[in-house]
């Protein structure tokens, strides 16, 4: 998932972050995961999610954290 610049901080990115938890919930998901770049570790903690080990790099995009969040 990804909000362009211009559109992030207008709750967007949280829009849909919920509307695809309830859609995997109601599909029988127990967990998901993600990796979020460094600097989206926070949204993603604002939301419940827990990150998993060191961050790792991915090359030509920058830092990273595997994430999660039990449904």
């Amino acid at each position: 998932m990804a909000i362009l610049k211009a559109y992030q901080g207008q709750g967007l990115g949280k829009i849909i972050l919920s509307h695809s938890e309830k859609f995997l919930a109601n599909n029988s998901v127990k967990t998901i995961w993600c990796n979020a770049r460094e600097v989206a570790v926070p949204f993603y903690k604002s939301n419940n999610y827990v990150p998993i080990g060191n961050a790792f790099n991915i090359k030509d995009v920058g830092l990273h954290y595997v994430m999660y969040k039990i449904l």
